[in-house]
């Protein structure tokens, strides 16, 4: 328990002085809603994007990840990168820590070593903060709050500061900011009272650290929302070399995420909505540049809805590395034949291969696909 000092008076800063204060400065620290596929417009809660050793991590509340069958990642900012955890691993007292993939990776915050750990004197200088989150359009939202409680070891307790503002479930995860200094994650809210647990970022931090030098920890189980079983996130087994690396749509569920696209056997397949054409799909994986010459399609058991596969499709590749530099080897319309569309060209070099879907045979909204495949020299 922490101990309580008595609830202060809220301050009466004027709300022109606080949003003057919430937008002052950029955050030492980037975010990410976490969403649920088989429910589009839930936002579960939030997660803190860091890196370490050329691999991307979401670190957030346990409880958030139970609240959904695939964990769905929308990054801050206009760029809509998005991503997913491939397992999600408990590291005590609610905190989690998930590696994810997708394109969210390509912008994954800061480094874990560069974030501070001192955040006494942050919490010892203000009684104010701001829990910072990210709406489900990859805006930002800041409350304002008060610090009303510190056990100076791990937890804090907050609260709002203007009148008829409340902490709502999906602020779970949420940065507390001190003077645009990550303090803590809010771990969760107190139903009556709107009162919020914090846990402190040097306690935070010191479990994610614990993590990464290899502390014996155990991957948590996630509970399916709609069943109510429960699983655990995995990877599927990829078919050949290549795998699915980036999206830019929500697929239509939990069963139709975009990996199942380079999945081994006929189980399930690719379905997503489009919003706003193309739908792009990213494939990589070779650790050495290869030759490719074509893409095949195959509808497996989208074709059950032959209106969603793809019908103009433009194929892009990268030899590079790091920054992709992208370019255009065939456009197409695909007629698929049995359940199969190719896309043949000459010869390229690509560590990376981009795919445009431009238009389905008939959906306006929605595009799905059984399986790719690469096709490279010499197959």
């Amino acid at each position: 328990m922490i101990p309580s000092r008595g609830f202060p008076s809220r301050s009466r800063l004027p709300v022109a002085v606080l949003a003057g204060l919430l937008l002052a400065l950029p955050a030492l620290g980037q975010q990410a809603v976490v969403r649920s596929y088989d429910t589009p417009d839930l936002e579960v809660g939030q997660a803190w994007l860091m890196h370490s050793g050329g691999r991307c991590y979401a670190v957030l509340p346990h409880h958030v990840v139970t609240e959904t069958t695939v964990p769905s990642l929308l990054r801050e900012d206009v760029r809509g990168l998005r991503g997913e955890a491939s397992e999600v691993i408990a590291l005590g007292d609610d905190a989690a820590i998930a590696p994810l993939s997708g394109s969210i990776a390509e912008d994954c915050g800061y480094s874990i070593g560069s974030i501070s750990r001192g955040v006494g004197r942050h919490l010892r200088n203000s009684g104010l903060g701001t829990l910072r989150s990210v709406n489900g359009d990859g805006s930002l939202g800041r409350l304002a709050v008060t610090i009303v409680d510190d056990d100076g070891l791990q937890l804090l307790r907050v609260m709002p500061t203007i009148d008829n503002e409340r902490i709502r479930k999906g602020h779970s995860g949420s940065l507390l900011m001190v003077s645009n200094q990550p303090v803590g994650m809010l771990l969760s809210v107190h139903a009556r009272s709107g009162i919020g647990t914090v846990m402190r970022t040097d306690a935070l931090l010191e479990k994610v650290d614990g993590y990464l030098r290899g502390a014996p920890v155990a991957a948590a189980a996630v509970t399916n929302p709609i069943e109510g079983q429960a699983t655990t996130t995995t990877t599927h087994t990829p078919y050949g070399t290549w795998q699915i690396t980036a999206w830019n749509v929500d697929p239509l569920g939990s069963l139709h995420i975009a990996s199942k696209l380079t999945a081994r056997g006929d189980d399930g397949f690719w379905a997503a909505r489009v919003e706003r054409w193309p739908a792009t799909l990213e494939l990589g994986g070779p650790e050495n540049v290869r030759v490719v010459r074509g893409i095949e399609f195959a509808a497996g058991g989208a074709e059950a809805d032959a209106a969603r596969l793809p019908a103009k499709v433009q194929v892009l590749t990268s030899a590079s590395t790091g920054r992709r530099a992208w370019r255009a080897v065939s456009s197409a319309t695909l007629a698929f034949t049995d359940g199969v569309a190719r896309i043949e060209f000459l010869p390229v070099r690509a560590r990376r291969i981009r795919i445009e879907i431009y238009q389905s045979q008939g959906s306006p909204s929605k595009v799905a696909l059984g399986r790719l495949r690469v096709l490279e020299e010499g197959q």
